[in-house]
């Protein structure tokens, strides 16, 4: 059965602390379709549209590339290639190693590192030096990036310090020259804000809701000058652009000595000359190009122009290759516009529609209500044309926001919603005969496989009542 998975990303269930801004005269389409069809809630943690779709697509809470780690780990692999052995003898005549550690909410690089560094420091006699560099670009995380500070103070503790803390903003090429500066000039005379207690300084950037990513390196620990003869190793998971920070470490002039510095990294990172890495990037075998092979059908994604490419690399299961099977229509200029849309629909066959809504952009309250009544209108004509053509609609959210706001009065109305709706309307499953388990984002996928083609062989929280639960809860 065609089916439409329609987003309101951003949207979600109201905290009971939260500003109220959702009511059904605001939108009634939506009130309409809580009250008629079936409705549960999703729960997510997730803070963008990208994770949201890596999670429903990959299904999977964290990046792929820890996976892979775990997997060579565990199959003997990751010790046994010319980068690890390299590195290790490269060790034995450095003065000093530093880790760039590219730091997430995620536990498993705590993992990840301590069974590196037992094997490159079994006797804790090496000099290395962590330095962790804060990726997420929502404040939310700070919570999640402290626990895992934490766990790395406490766990490697034995086989590294902790040298500084900083945001990636500092390492990335759009970085302006005199932060770079200044950031190198910490790394070799190690002056600067310090701080031994690094939840203390990221409590207050907590309260100031400064993305962690924008995090002023700041000293933990003394110690971790940054020699000529010293050895760099990128502990990255994703593929990033550093080149002007790597050019400005190798081009430091040590006056009568020699810059001797080299790099590594754990996968590939850009720059003009290769550096050597341990693992490289793989594609999933898990994703939503993968099961449209296996249950026949095409999909057709309407979104933003500027959300194309971050979608349809994890649609394609962490791919940038054209999928002939995807086709994405870029609605910037009619997403609002009903009878575009409709025609859009009407012109394109696919099986499988998702219609990329955000309202994250939103700055004001004003500006909130007038997108969510915009976007309930739209909802409202799909509607209708699902219940013509038969189809099926599906409507939820990717992840929930979470901010301030200001109100026509210049009053400052937090904003935050505790779970993601789910709206399963099909008039094949009666809310009579049928419930959904609360689930998570990445059950949304499944429900659409389901519905899309009822031979999926996946589970679903899609769960037909029995005859005792409708005779208790008639």
């Amino acid at each position: 059965m065609r089916t439409i998975l329609f987003l309101i990303n951003g949207f979600g269930i109201e905290n009971k602390d939260s500003y109220s801004v959702y009511n059904a005269e605001l939108m009634p389409n939506f009130e309409k379709l809580i009250n008629r069809y079936i409705f549960s809630s999703v729960e997510s943690n997730l803070h963008s549209v990208y994770e949201g779709y890596r999670n429903m697509s990959l299904e999977i809470n964290e990046l792929y590339n820890y996976h892979i780690f775990n997997r060579e780990l565990a199959n003997n692999n990751l010790f046994n290639n010319d980068v690890y052995n390299n590195i290790v003898n490269e060790l034995n005549t450095r003065e000093k190693a530093h880790l760039f550690c590219f730091v997430d909410t995620s536990p498993s690089i705590v993992d990840n590192l301590k069974e590196y560094l037992k094997k490159i420091n079994p006797n804790h006699d090496k000099k290395i030096f962590l330095h962790l560099v804060l990726t997420p670009t929502n404040y939310e995380d700070y919570p999640m990036i402290l626990e895992v500070l934490s766990k790395i103070n406490i766990d490697l503790n034995e086989y590294a310090t902790i040298g500084l803390v900083l945001g990636l903003e500092y390492l990335l090429n759009s970085n302006p020259l005199v932060e770079l500066n200044f950031l190198l000039k910490m790394l070799i005379t190690e002056v600067g804000e310090k701080w031994q207690s690094f939840k203390q300084k990221l409590d207050v950037s907590y309260g100031t809701k400064k993305a962690p990513s924008s995090v002023k390196p700041f000293v933990v620990n003394n110690g971790f000058s940054l020699g000529n003869n010293d050895l760099c190793l990128i502990w990255n998971y994703d593929n990033i652009d550093i080149s002007n920070y790597i050019n400005g470490i190798k081009n430091i002039n040590y006056n009568d000595k020699t810059n001797n510095i080299v790099f590594y990294s754990l996968f590939p990172v850009t720059y003009e000359k290769p550096i050597p890495y341990m693992l490289n990037y793989e594609t999933s075998p898990i994703s939503l190009s993968q099961n449209m092979k296996g249950l026949s059908f095409k999909t057709l994604v309407l979104t933003q122009a500027d959300t194309v490419t971050g979608i349809n690399y994890y649609l394609n299961g962490l791919s940038n290759n054209n999928n002939t099977d995807i086709t994405y229509i870029a609605i910037d200029n009619c997403q609002y516009d009903t009878t575009t849309l409709l025609n859009i629909l009407n012109s394109y066959k696919q099986d499988f529609v998702i219609m990329n809504y955000d309202i994250s952009s939103s700055q004001t309250i004003e500006e909130l209500k007038d997108q969510l009544s915009k976007i309930d209108a739209v909802l409202g004509s799909i509607c209708t044309y699902m219940e013509t053509n038969s189809l099926s609609l599906i409507i939820s959210s990717l992840y929930k926001i979470n901010k301030n706001l200001n109100n026509d009065s210049g009053e400052i109305c937090h904003v935050f919603y505790s779970k993601s709706p789910l709206i399963y309307v099909n008039n094949f499953a009666s809310k009579k005969d049928y419930l959904i388990n609360e689930g998570k984002t990445n059950d949304l996928f499944r429900l659409c496989y389901k519905t899309i083609n009822k031979d999926y062989p996946g589970g679903t929280i899609l769960i037909k009542k029995n005859f005792l639960y409708r005779m208790i809860y008639k």
